[in-house]
């Protein structure tokens, strides 16, 4: 199945730069308004990279992605990022904040890992890709021919036999990085290439399915360029092009998380729940007199499909009665594992079907965030008419979906760890 192996990548000098100066979250997730800060940081912060600014000046030859060839180009001549010297997996650690600030660590490792279309089922994505993002990925590939930040998969080690070789090593071996970040955030990087431990997990991964998990553009743009390289140097040829960087962890036993995305709106056409039959067929309605009894309840138990509403002074847990909603599943198309994820049972059953909302309607003026108490205080506090509370997807959900090649709804999944972007470059041509 899942073809892996180790890799030399461009890493920063350690000798010659503070590594928790110089790395950065994934690009995505950093908003315009952030960039400038991560400029100032450092002069070789992975940001002038991975994502520069636009001037207005720029043009065909002049841009954000040419000079992101600049900056590699120079920083490979003076030292400051170093290619390794041997083919290795690189283990790596990572704490990481809840919204409650509790901290949590994750394991997992980089690899490059044949790319392969999904339609193989070997890698399997959940969500939808962008153009737009595509675009902006590919014209940075064909600048710096490189994986400048790495996609995250998940795999099943229900045996822990991988778990366990990685955790021993890190037992007995010293890691090249180790070092906090201004959040206090922990990260330690291992260079392991001990052939034979190395070549127990490549022969385990070759029966195993991976899962995106984070990077969905970022694989599908590594495609598209393999793509465009087999074409202009006319080779079926295997070549490193042919990989792409992951970070690859379990789905059981690596202490990832995933979070729920709940919903704010700004305008919203009702004030309260209606008191209709539909509604009480579908849902146990609860009044909640008490907010945080209300958020005590959305983070407890979170296998149970119930939805949080928030109102100025009217606050409600809707518990789904299953046995009635299937009833009405048997004319869909989709599995019904699909319906069941909480974002389906929220925007397909209760916006659209029971409160006759549009699509239109609902994506108008609605905003996202993964932190319960932020979505509560935008009504309690400021100026949003309402919020939904939603339970997280799990794991097993998304391994379902995929597996049937079905896309989840948009804002169905927020992995945490976000790894650090700059302790790997992954060349793409010797």
């Amino acid at each position: 199945m899942a073809i892996i192996k180790p890799l030399k990548p461009i890493i920063y000098n350690k000798e010659k730069v503070d590594i928790s100066k110089v790395i950065m979250p994934p690009y995505d997730i950093i908003k315009e308004e952030e960039i400038e800060k991560y400029y100032k940081k450092n002069e070789y912060n992975i940001i002038r990279i991975d994502k520069g600014i636009e001037y207005e000046k720029d043009n065909d030859k002049s841009n954000k992605y040419t000079r992101a060839k600049e900056f590699l180009d120079l920083w490979l001549k003076k030292k400051i990022l170093i290619r390794s010297e041997k083919e290795s997996i690189f283990i790596y650690t990572q704490e990481y904040l809840l919204p409650d600030k509790t901290k949590k660590e994750m394991l997992g490792f980089f690899a490059a890992v044949k790319l392969e279309e999904f339609e193989k089922k070997i890698i399997l994505p959940h969500e939808k890709t962008h153009a737009a993002a595509k675009e902006d990925r590919l014209n940075l590939m064909r600048q710096v021919n490189s994986n400048t930040s790495p996609v995250l998969a998940l795999y099943f080690d229900k045996g822990k036999k991988i778990d366990s070789i990685l955790r021993h090593y890190i037992k007995i071996e010293k890691p090249i990085f180790d070092f906090y970040d201004e959040n206090h955030i922990h990260y330690r990087l291992w260079e392991f290439s001990h052939e034979k431990p190395v070549n127990k997990i490549i022969d385990l991964f070759k029966e195993k399915q991976l899962f995106i998990a984070d990077g969905h553009h970022r694989y599908e743009t590594a495609i598209n360029y393999r793509n465009e390289m087999r074409k202009k140097l006319n080779t079926d040829k295997e070549m490193l092009y042919d990989y792409i960087l992951m970070c690859l962890i379990s789905m059981e036993h690596s202490g990832v998380s995933i979070l729920p995305t709940h919903r704010i709106f700004m305008n919203f056409k009702y004030d309260d729940i209606p008191d209709s039959e539909k509604i009480n067929k579908y849902f146990e309605v609860k009044e909640i007199k008490d907010i945080i009894a209300l958020k005590i309840k959305m983070l407890r138990y979170p296998n149970k499909k119930s939805i949080g509403v928030v109102f100025k002074n009217k606050y409600y847990q809707l518990n789904l009665k299953e046995e009635e909603y299937k009833e009405i599943l048997s004319k869909e198309t989709c599995i019904p594992e699909y319906y069941f994820l909480n974002v389906c049972i929220l925007h397909n059953l209760l916006l659209k079907q029971i409160l006759n909302l549009t699509e239109e309607e609902i994506l108008k003026d609605i905003s996202y965030t993964q932190d319960i108490d932020e979505a509560v205080d935008s009504v309690l506090k400021n100026n949003a008419r309402c919020a939904f509370l939603l339970k997280p997807s799990t794991v097993d959900e998304v391994r379902i979906i995929s597996e049937n090649s079905l896309i989840m709804p948009q804002k169905s999944t927020y992995f945490l760890p976000k790894l650090g972007t700059g302790l790997i470059i992954n060349p793409l041509f010797s």
